[in-house]
C-alpha cells in the first residue's frame, strides 16, 4: 500500500473514531439522567416512629417521547454498614430493605410525589433522614440486580440514580432528634383533714370514733341541783348557833 493510501484509510479510521466517540458521548448523556429528590418532609407518629414524605422532578422528561418510570429510596440514618450508595447505607442495612420503591403519584413524568413510608428506630437519638432517586427505565418487570433494577444500594445496584449521577439536588435530607417525652407526674391528692379530737376521745387517747359510753363528770365539791344548793346556804346560816350551844354546854355551871 503506498504512503498516500496509508495516510488516507488513517484519516478515514480516526474521522471514524472521533464520530464513535461523539456518539457515545451524546448517548451518555441522554441515557445518564435520572430525576431527583426536590423536597422532604419527616414526621414523628408513634414514640420511635416516623414517616417521610416529599416531592421530585426529573426535567429531562419534559419532551420525552417514552417516559421512564423513577423510583426512591431511603436512607434513615441509623446504619452505618451494608446496601452502600457513596456515603448513604439504604434501609436498615439488610437485603431485604435494600429496594428502590416507586413513587406514589404519579408513576413516571417530570415531576410528582413520594412515600409516605415508615420507618421504627431502636432508640432515641438524633438522626438524619435522606432520600434518593432512581431511574427505572421504560419498561417493566424490572431488573432484580445491575442497571434500572429494583437494587437502591451495594455492588449490584442500579446505578442510574441522583447520586451516582451526581444530579442537583442529589438528595433531600432531612435532621430530627427523636425523643420519648417523660409523662408529667399526677398531681398529688389533697390530705385529708385531720379532725380535732373531742374531750372524751383525748381522755381515752383515742382519734377515732368513741367504742364505749364516755364516764360521768365528776361533781365532788359541786351542787347537783338547787336543793343541795339551799342545804349549804342553811348551813352557813346555822353554823354561829350551833357553834355558841356547844361552847355554853362546856362552860362550868354556878
Amino acid at each position: 500500500m503506498s504512503t498516500r493510501r496509508r495516510r488516507h484509510v488513517a484519516a478515514v479510521f480516526a474521522a471514524t473514531s472521533v464520530a464513535a466517540c461523539i456518539a457515545l458521548g451524546v448517548v451518555s448523556v441522554v441515557t445518564a439522567d435520572s430525576g431527583f429528590p426536590s423536597s422532604i418532609s419527616v414526621v414523628k407518629t408513634g414514640t420511635l416512629t416516623v414517616d417521610a414524605s416529599g416531592n421530585w422532578s426529573w426535567p429531562a422528561m419534559v419532551g420525552a417521547t417514552t417516559l421512564k418510570y423513577g423510583g426512591y429510596a431511603i436512607d434513615w440514618g441509623d446504619v452505618t454498614s451494608g446496601n452502600e450508595i457513596g456515603t448513604y447505607h439504604i434501609g436498615d442495612g439488610t437485603a431485604a430493605t435494600n429496594v428502590v420503591i416507586q413513587p406514589s403519584t404519579p408513576d413516571r413524568g417530570t415531576s410528582g410525589t413520594w412515600g409516605p413510608v415508615s420507618h421504627a428506630y431502636a432508640s432515641e437519638g438524633s438522626y438524619v433522614v435522606c432520600v434518593i432517586f432512581y431511574d427505572l427505565g421504560t419498561s417493566k418487570p424490572f431488573p432484580l440486580t445491575g442497571y434500572h433494577s429494583l437494587t437502591a444500594g451495594g455492588p449490584d445496584r442500579n446505578t442510574d440514580n441522583s447520586v451516582d449521577h451526581e444530579m442537583t439536588p442529589a438528595v433531600q435530607c432531612s435532621s430530627f432528634k427523636l425523643t420519648n417525652p417523660t409523662p408529667s407526674p399526677s398531681p398529688a391528692a389533697s390530705p385529708s383533714p385531720i379532725e380535732s379530737a373531742s374531750p372524751f376521745e383525748s381522755f381515752q387517747g383515742e382519734t377515732s370514733n368513741p367504742r364505749s359510753t364516755p364516764p360521768p363528770t365528776s361533781t365532788t365539791g359541786q351542787p347537783r341541783s338547787g336543793s343541795g344548793l339551799l342545804v349549804v346556804v342553811l348551813s352557813f346560816m346555822l353554823a354561829p348557833m350551833i357553834g355558841a350551844v356547844i361552847v355554853s354546854r362546856r362552860r362550868p355551871m354556878r
